[in-house]
Order: C-alpha cells, then structure tokens, then sequence
C-alpha cells in the first residue's frame, strides 16, 4: 500500500520523520491555504499522476469538498469526506467564511462516497441535515495507542521530580496555544484554585500563537511562578501520568481527543460542556457550562473526583478508541478497492 500525505501548506510536526521512515510521501500544494484555484490546479494534476484508488480528506470546511469533487472528476472510487471540528476559528473573515461554508457543504457533500466524523456534532458541522437524513454518517474517531498512555507511578515520580512539582497539586492542559482551546480561561481558574490550593500549579503543554499574551497575563495577575509553559512534546503520556487533573475549557472541539488521552491516563477530567459526547469514556467526565466564569471551575477542580488511574486505558480501548482498532477500520474500507500490490491512497 502507498500512502501519500497532501496538503495545501506542509508543516514540520514530530510525525514527519517518522512518517518519512515509513515510506509515506509528502506532496504539498502551492504552500498557502488561500490559494485556492493554485491549491485545486496542482490536487488535480496530481490525481492524474499518481491514479489514486483512495481520496481520504481530513477536513473542516465545506470549500475543502471541492477536492472529493476533484476527486471524482478524475474518476477515484473511494472518496472520503472525514469531518474534525464543529467550528471555525475567531477571525475577521469568520461571517463570511461561514457563509462560502454552508453553501460549499450544500454543493459538494454529496461527491463523496463515504461520510465519516470523529463526533455526531462535527459530522453535522461539515454534511448537510438533508444529506445526513438520507446517508447517515460513520463514526471514526481519532484512534491512541492505548497501551502507551497505561499509568505508570514510578515515572509519574520521575516526571514531577524533574518538573520540581514534587508536592505540588498539578492541573495539566495540553493543547495548542490558541482562541478555540481558550487557555486564558484557565489562568483566570488558576487565579481561583490558589486562594483554596497554595500549592497548585498548571501545567501546559502545547505552543501556539497566544503564547506571549498568556504569559503577560499570567505575570499580570501574579501567578507566573505557578504556571508552567511546557512547550511541545513527543511523550505527552509522561505529562499526563503527572498530572492530578485534566482541565479542558475548548471553546469548540471536534472531538477533544486529548480529553481521552487524560483518561487513558488515568485522570479525572474537567471540560466544557461544547465537548462531544463521544468524548466521554469513563461516564465521570465533569462538564460545565463556560459562561458559569473562572469561579465555579475553580471551585470544581477542587472537588472533583479522583478516579482509580490503572484502569483508564482498558476503557478507552474497549469503547472503540485503540489506534489499532480505529487503523483496521480504515484499511477495511481503503482495501475494497486494488489490493496490497497495487493501491494508493491520498489524504
């Protein structure tokens, strides 16, 4: 099987060398996403040399329908739209994006094959209600190696010692560091939980664009010596093991698949009431509305209910989220067209 990675702007992550290894191919586009007729000239011309037996597009947007389309001009049997989000981010532009949005979806959903979603809500983000009636959608969520997030106490101990965070009560995030995982809110938590818990501190782990104004925030309201700006990491499991709660303020998700990360970790797990169901493994999750302010969550984290953290990734596998389980599905549906001699896919 060929597995190619397309995309309309390519970015270095730490999948890329180990995806590279493997023998996957990355072919960007034109390098910008607002190049829009440059980024469908150059798909196209690409579907006519590689001869894909499998589209899979990982999406959004309506407008980003318009590649299915392409798709099935080219004649590729298997064309899968896979909705990720239930929202678009805050921007100038947002009104008129939602617009080109509903009308894009309207257009083009149909010239895909299959419907898949990582949650009943994204899936009627991206799919018409018409189209939805009349097809349904598939589940596929956002598959983890269960295994690798099965706690471990004696590197919980590692971990917080070399944070210095031994006797510390810890309320961890990870996340990229933007307006939808709203990060700002939990500083204002913060603030709160430290008049109860002296000892708290917060952990984020993830980079992003708001980085420099949650750290002037965090120095404005005097709490920077609690805050841990972690920065990136490839062994996420480790923070997590660290960790006494997960809090998760989204503004909007798709998902949340880190909020099952926690879980598999073991974690309790606080988060906004927008986070799919589907995202609720353990049936423990605490959920509470944003507009309840910093206060109430603060007041939350401190009650919340620690659960046993050893069985946490058994329950995750067995609700359908083991990476190996959700890649079996995917291979299923790839492979009822070509075979292992001569198949290739792109997304």
């Amino acid at each position: 099987m060929e597995v190619d990675l397309v995309a309309a702007q390519m970015e270095e992550s730490v999948f890329t060398a180990p995806l590279k290894a493997r023998g996957i191919q990355f072919y960007e586009l034109s390098g910008r996403q607002n190049r829009l007729p440059e980024n469908y000239r150059l798909f196209r011309r690409l579907l006519a040399e590689r001869k894909y037996d499998v589209v899979h597009l990982h999406i959004f947007h309506g407008l980003s329908l318009w590649y299915g389309n392409l798709a099935e001009q080219a004649g590729v049997p298997i064309r899968i739209a896979h909705s990720h989000n239930t929202a678009l981010r805050k921007s100038r532009t947002k009104p008129l994006k939602l617009l080109v949005h509903q009308a894009a979806k309207e257009a083009f959903a149909d010239k895909a094959t299959d419907l898949w979603a990582c949650s009943g809500q994204a899936a009627e983000f991206l799919f018409p209600r018409k189209i939805l009636d009349r097809r349904g959608f598939r589940f596929i969520p956002n598959g983890i190696d269960t295994n690798r997030f099965r706690f471990n106490a004696e590197l919980r101990e590692t971990v917080r010692d070399d944070l210095g965070i031994q006797d510390r009560y810890v309320i961890g995030h990870i996340g990229r560091l933007c307006y939808q995982k709203n990060q700002g809110f939990l500083l204002d938590m913060l603030y709160e939980v430290l008049e109860g818990r002296p000892d708290g501190v917060l952990l984020l782990v993830g980079e992003g664009p708001d980085r420099s104004s949650l750290e002037e925030k965090a120095r404005e309201l005097g709490i920077a010596d609690n805050v841990i700006f972690y920065g990136t990491s490839d062994r996420v499991e480790h923070l997590l093991w660290a960790m006494d709660v997960f809090v998760f303020p989204s503004r909007f998700e798709g998902l949340g698949i880190v909020a099952v990360e926690a879980q598999a970790a073991g974690l309790p797990v606080l988060c906004s009431e927008i986070i799919p169901q589907e995202a609720d493994i353990t049936g423990e999750i605490v959920r509470l509305p944003l507009s309840v302010g910093a206060k109430v969550w603060a007041e939350a984290v401190l009650k919340i209910k620690h659960l046993n953290r050893i069985p946490g990734a058994t329950r995750v596998a067995e609700a359908g989220f083991d990476i190996f389980a959700v890649a079996k599905k995917i291979r299923e549906r790839w492979m009822r067209q070509g075979d292992d001699r001569n198949f290739t896919a792109s997304f």
